[in-house]
């Protein structure tokens, strides 16, 4: 539970992070080899990105220890299963769906213990666009009442798409830490995540 500490809370707020950092669409008709603006033009459609994507990689600039196995991974997935079912859904026509997990590290009776939170959905609207050679993610939702509309770089594999999440943007994950442990530190730097359909 140490180990379980040095978060206090790590959010994985999937139309939170949609909204404030977005996400990178992937092609699946293409070559198993990763499309980049070095590599081929920009030229992302949105049939490129339609479909079902689950969230497959949650990486850190700091290696953490949540289920306290003494290994420490730089992947938070590697740690708990908490996000499994976290992806979104990509529709024809513009519309999106969003499934959403969170870990409190608030939890239990001392506050060191972590809580999945999950379940969750929003929705939105989505569309892409290829500017100054780079393939781009346009992403429009409302939540509490705010209507939020970003644009965010994407890079592709053919099943797979990432992108990078700012220092503010990871205060979405990881909200302060308890006192005593460097967790104020760790960063969230990008999400990763795979075509199931």
């Amino acid at each position: 539970m140490k180990n379980l500490f040095m978060f206090r809370n790590l959010y994985a707020v999937f139309g939170l992070v949609l909204v404030l950092a977005s996400c990178e669409p992937n092609q699946d008709h293409v070559a198993e080899t990763e499309i980049t603006a070095t590599n081929a033009m920009a030229t992302i459609t949105p049939e490129d990105l339609e479909g079902e994507w689950k969230l497959s990689a949650m990486n850190t600039d700091t290696a953490v220890d949540l289920n306290n196995d003494q290994v420490f991974n730089s992947n938070i997935l590697l740690e708990t299963d908490c996000f499994q079912d976290m992806g979104v859904i990509f529709y024809a026509g513009g519309d999106m769906t969003t499934t959403n997990s969170r870990l409190d590290f608030r939890a239990g009776v001392n506050n060191n213990d972590f809580e999945c939170l999950s379940g969750r959905t929003d929705t939105g609207l989505w569309d892409v666009e290829n500017e100054n050679d780079q393939e781009r993610l346009v992403i429009t939702m409302t939540i509490n009442g705010e209507t939020y509309t970003h644009k965010r770089i994407l890079e592709r594999t053919t099943n797979t798409f990432a992108f990078e999440v700012n220092k503010l943007e990871s205060q979405q994950y990881l909200n302060g830490s308890p006192d005593g442990t460097d967790a104020g530190n760790v960063d969230v730097l990008s999400l990763e995540y795979t075509r199931v359909n």
